[in-house]
């Protein structure tokens, strides 16, 4: 039955991905935990993170921008490696706190941020190194895209595909530190094929939003994600 649960969660929250640009991958995080141990799930979480964002990425593949995409990738193979030291060092609750006050900054004051500012290899690198110790930051590394500038099929493909590299890339790493994936492999299954669904479901919802209505729908999910990480970092810091 778990691996059922853990297949129909990852659906839904493929489809809510497709059709906002982000924001699945991070109840898919908070879900898992109902049910699997913490250090299993962001190394799973990953993997099906992995396979969402490249199914929905060669969806888009004709929305793709390279000269973004490469020093972006660049970037997050050196943050994913160089930031192996902080996994056990960085306290969870701090940083999802700050985590989650940074997506609320970058989302409605942008101007008061850097990270927009910085050249694709560097916001790769950062966005990288974060997601290895946190999980699923989609939402930080969304805050890093020049949106302003991209249609809703740039955004929704592009960074799919930063995030599928990314995630990617974290899995690599926790197999290299040890990690058994083959002992999860019925629950991988179901997490991958409930992902796929959903993200064909979502696309196909995605392409009768309108432009104006994605952009809005974006910035919504964002800013809920980020006062539910900072409410619930808060509340577990002062009880």
């Amino acid at each position: 039955m778990d691996a059922v649960y853990l297949g129909l969660i990852a659906a839904l929250t493929s489809i809510l991905t497709a059709c906002a640009g982000l924001g699945g991958g991070i109840l898919l995080l908070a879900l898992m935990l109902q049910i699997l141990p913490p250090i299993a799930v962001i190394p799973l979480h990953g993997i099906t993170q992995l396979f969402s964002n490249a199914s929905r990425g060669w969806i888009f593949r004709d929305f793709l921008r390279p000269e973004y995409l490469k020093p972006f990738i660049t970037g997050s193979i050196i943050g994913a490696f160089a930031f192996v030291p902080l996994i056990a060092l960085v306290d969870q609750v701090t940083g999802s706190l700050l985590l989650g006050i940074f997506i609320l900054l970058a989302t409605w004051w942008p101007n008061l941020l850097p990270l927009r500012r910085l050249k694709p290899l560097l916001s790769g690198l950062l966005t990288s190194g974060l997601g290895l110790i946190f999980g699923a930051i989609g939402a930080m590394t969304m805050s890093a895209h020049p949106k302003e500038f991209w249609s809703k099929e740039e955004i929704t493909g592009n960074h799919a595909a930063c995030m599928a590299f990314q995630h990617g890339i974290k899995v690599i790493v926790y197999a290299i530190i040890g990690f058994n994936i083959s002992a999860y492999i019925w629950e991988i299954t179901a997490l991958i094929i409930g992902a796929a669904l959903g993200t064909w479901i979502g696309t196909k919802v995605l392409r009768k939003i309108s432009e104006k209505r994605f952009k809005k729908l974006l910035k919504i999910v964002l800013t809920t994600l980020s006062i539910r990480m900072i409410y619930l970092s808060l509340y577990t810091l002062l009880s």
